[in-house]
């Protein structure tokens, strides 16, 4: 009876699947999230624009890969408010595997997660596309995360880059994910500033992005 017991024991613990932390990207048709997003937009020849507004993304489709897994089909809808119509506005994809989870955001790849997912865990974000080499880092992990009024017990942040140069070029970007959930919260700061000899170091922003996306909704059709 105590060898039962024991090879019992032993069987449940080494068969049970390695957690490699995939429900921090999950996709499956029918998935969608909605979130509200702030944007200010600079330019050198008109007064900066502000824009608020809700973004919808929707898994409608998927399809069999060349890696033997699934691409989905990720259809994106903006409204200016609860109180206003979805308006279809670009489709993106994405695709998941042991290896690491990629979006392809119009034209451009780009490595969102790497699994398994591990503390400190550093990969090239543009492995799939032809822009430099972009290190993206795991800096928090396995922490609660509050977003849209939700708490998320066990989220990860992608600190995907911080430059902190506020005098030619501040470029901070960073994705917190959610375990089981997805993406809940997106930055993006990409501003350049003024470098001629009347304005250089005072932080007059020329052109650039302040870019907020936190998610207020989510579920499965």
């Amino acid at each position: 009876m105590g060898l039962g017991i024991l090879v019992a024991a032993c069987t449940s613990d080494e068969f049970k699947p390695a957690d490699r932390g995939l429900d921090y990207f999950p996709l499956k048709t029918g998935l969608y999230h909605i979130y509200k997003v702030d944007s200010i937009g600079y330019s050198e020849v008109a007064e900066p624009e502000t824009l608020a507004y809700e973004l919808m993304t929707e898994v409608t489709d998927s399809f069999p890969n060349p890696e033997g897994n699934f691409t989905y089909v990720i259809s994106r809808f903006k409204r200016l408010d609860s109180t206003s119509a979805w308006q279809n506005f670009d489709t993106w994809s994405a695709r998941v595997s042991n290896r690491e989870a990629v979006v392809n955001e119009g034209a451009v790849s780009f490595v969102k997660l790497v699994f398994p997912v591990v503390a400190k865990s550093v990969w090239d974000g543009n492995k799939f596309n032809s822009n430099d080499t972009d290190e993206y880092e795991i800096t928090v992990f396995q922490q609660p995360y509050m977003a849209g009024g939700m708490t998320f017990e066990s989220a990860i942040t992608v600190e995907q880059e911080n430059n902190e140069d506020f005098i030619v070029f501040l470029d901070e970007r960073k994705e917190v994910y959610a375990r089981g959930v997805g993406l809940v919260y997106k930055e993006i700061t990409q501003l350049q500033y003024c470098v001629e000899d009347n304005c250089r170091g005072q932080q007059i922003i020329e052109r650039g992005t302040i870019y907020k996306q936190e998610l207020i909704e989510y579920g499965n059709r």
